[in-house]
């Protein structure tokens, strides 16, 4: 080997796409938080953009009425519900660092870590429809859905189950490095806000459900340690990000709670028989001042999270360097319990329920080979494994992880200008939708997916 591995400066940043960076990775992981940049040597500096395109398709459930069954085994396929992520994203993240020293380094990274967009269209069990009968409870007889909520028959009135969540990340970062080894840590500030609408007879009584989480910024910290070997293009990292929680205002609505007169079992308003459920008088205090809507202070804690970055030069005289991803996130940690919605779902469950819960921790890993064919021209290939985050899994993103493979080119424009693109084929694999109480009601085959990206790079030493 040569004092200096000439391939390094080169190729690295050349593999543009994170395999997460999409709206149905395993829980709600999107950009997998990415600071490799910070990792360079001297001043560097990048700009990256992501167009990604999904087939998220299920089928609901016909096994009943309500497309509702205890388990797998009742269900039985039913109507599409067509693609729920048909709205193309596009995704953005940059950063900056720069050497003060021989020792120290200082940097700023931005991305959108977490997220979901999904939105069900069409005639199915996820969407709302007047004369669509409704399961209030077993002894409740089926009503009308516009009986439970009204809404329903307005012709503004948005039929259709849809979730959206989104959040911005921040991260400064300093380190210190002597002797092929460096410590490095920060403060990270997220903003995040989310909106979940519930609609269709797979949701009985929660039909037409909203939680507005208003958005709220809050802090964390990251921290890491590396290692490196100049002469073979040798870098390590191991990053540790920790929980940052968002305690904000949550705005819901159950519409089964408007106090409708409207009779659906010995003469008694809906309100009265959902009251009833949750073991409430509704002619009590408390009961008299349950209403359609509640607005709650409530906690959301966005995960924890473990990068390890590893890649080094494989072959001088073939020009080629290699690179191993490994990302664990612990998903099976993370719930989303909205007050209200928890409340009444005691109902059925004593303890209650979370409105978004997953059963399994995420492992995701990336392998790549990058080959430099020039002195301004190289190119990567890459192939990628995400475990999902459990199966059955929320019927508000129903794969459970992925396959990819995908390629870059990289091309120096000048020795510190460079211009990357990229894409990724993504195979998703088959799952189960449930609710939260364990029902069936969907099963998803068959999905794939792309990303696209380009990115604008400069380093100077």
């Amino acid at each position: 080997m040569s004092q200096n591995f000439p391939i390094s400066k080169l190729t690295f940043a050349l593999i543009t796409l994170s395999a997460a960076s999409l709206t149905q990775a395993a829980g709600l992981d999107r950009s997998g938080q990415d600071i490799k940049g910070f990792f360079n040597p001297g001043t560097y500096a990048e700009v990256d953009f992501a167009y990604i395109d999904t087939d998220v398709s299920a089928h609901d459930n016909a096994g009943t009425d309500f497309g509702i069954t205890d388990d797998e085994s009742g269900y039985v396929k039913g109507n599409s519900t067509g693609n729920a992520t048909d709205d193309e994203y596009t995704f953005a993240r940059y950063g900056v660092k720069t050497d003060i020293n021989e020792n120290f380094s200082i940097g700023v990274f931005y991305d959108e870590p977490f997220g979901a967009e999904v939105e069900y269209k069409g005639d199915h069990n996820f969407v709302a429809g007047v004369g669509k009968p409704t399961l209030v409870s077993p002894s409740i007889p089926a009503i009308p859905n516009e009986e439970v909520n009204p809404s329903v028959s307005d012709a503004d009135y948005n039929k259709n189950t849809n979730v959206s969540v989104h959040t911005e990340s921040w991260t400064g970062l300093l380190g210190f490095k002597s002797n092929g080894f460096q410590v490095f840590g920060g403060p990270v500030m997220q903003k995040v806000k989310a909106d979940v609408h519930l609609r269709g007879p797979a949701y009985g009584p929660l039909t037409g459900y909203d939680a507005n989480v208003n958005s709220d910024t809050d802090y964390g910290w990251v921290a890491g340690v590396g290692y490196s070997i100049p002469e073979i293009a040798l870098k390590a990292n191991l990053t540790y990000r920790s929980e940052i929680d968002h305690e904000t205002d949550i705005g819901e609505r159950i519409p089964l709670l408007n106090g409708s007169p409207v009779p659906s079992l010995n003469g008694l308003p809906l309100k009265d028989l959902a009251l009833a459920q949750l073991g409430i008088d509704p002619n009590d205090e408390l009961g008299q001042s349950i209403g359609e809507y509640a607005t709650t202070r409530a906690t959301v804690t966005t995960p924890e999270s473990v990068n390890l970055n590893f890649e080094t030069g494989l072959s001088e005289k073939y020009q080629l360097l290699g690179m191993v991803d490994v990302r664990w996130v612990p998903w099976s940690d993370f719930k989303i319990v909205p007050p209200f919605y928890n409340a009444y779902s005691k109902a059925s469950v004593p303890e209650g329920l979370p409105l978004l819960s997953y059963e399994k921790d995420q492992w995701k890993v990336d392998v790549g080979l990058a080959k430099r064919f020039n002195e301004k021209l190289a190119g990567s290939f890459v192939v990628g494994y995400d475990s999902g985050a459990g199966d059955p899994v929320s019927s508000l993103g129903t794969i459970e992880g992925f396959y990819s493979i995908g390629g870059g080119v990289k091309y120096n424009v000048t020795p510190e200008w460079a211009v990357s693109v990229g894409g990724k084929y993504l195979k998703f694999g088959d799952a189960t939708g449930q609710l939260p109480n364990g029902s069936i009601v969907s099963k998803a085959e068959d999905n794939d997916g792309y990303i696209a990206g380009v990115k604008l790079s400069y380093q100077s030493q």
